[in-house]
């Protein structure tokens, strides 16, 4: 990461949020238009290491869903199998990007592909230096934040992170705390180094 980047660091009791929505923030946020599932992977997914750790501390992964959507519902005229066909591709794509495994997909990768080339989907990604969390501090991901890149999170005491949808961490350290809380039905993913 370049000295270049923001760093974040919040005060005991401050509350702060991270959005591409934020005058503060907006300019440490870039946009990835995804054109492939394996474009989603690559920027959400985590990395061949983070996945061994994760399932080594007892983290699972989502399975695969039993029913893939015909990519052709994606687009069909009838509203509630369009809807239906949708949620599928979406549920999918957001285990596939997930999976250790993610060849068991392959048969459902056209329909995810065709999913984002139907919805347009557009991945937020923020890059910052560091961020510290003072004791009592709460710092909250927006729903809308899909990935943080940073060198070091520090969480102090009762300092708490809050991401209210699905947030990947691509980071080198952690340190404190490991006070992660979503709001949402969502899944966070560390990716890198932990240390206490």
């Amino acid at each position: 990461m370049s000295d270049a980047l923001p760093s974040v660091r919040l005060e005991s009791g401050e509350c702060v949020t991270l959005s591409p929505n934020s005058e503060r923030y907006r300019a440490a946020y870039h946009q990835v238009q995804p054109r492939s599932a394996d474009d989603v992977r690559a920027t959400l997914g985590l990395s061949e290491t983070a996945t061994k750790a994760l399932q080594a501390g007892g983290m699972c992964c989502q399975p695969a869903p039993a029913m893939a959507p015909l990519p052709e519902d994606l687009s069909h005229e009838d509203a509630d199998t369009r809807s239906g066909a949708r949620r599928a591709a979406y549920a999918g794509l957001q285990a596939y990007v997930r999976s250790p495994t993610p060849n068991a997909y392959a048969n459902q990768v056209p329909a995810f592909n065709r999913y984002l080339d139907l919805t347009k989907a557009i991945i937020n990604i923020i890059s910052l230096s560091d961020i510290e969390v003072a004791d009592g501090a709460t710092l909250t991901i927006s729903a809308n934040t899909h990935v943080v890149n940073a060198r070091k999170i520090i969480i102090h005491g009762r300092g708490r992170i809050v991401c209210q949808g699905s947030t990947t961490f691509k980071i080198v350290s952690l340190e404190g705390n490991r006070r992660f809380s979503t709001v949402a039905v969502a899944q966070t993913s560390v990716v890198g180094r932990v240390s206490h």
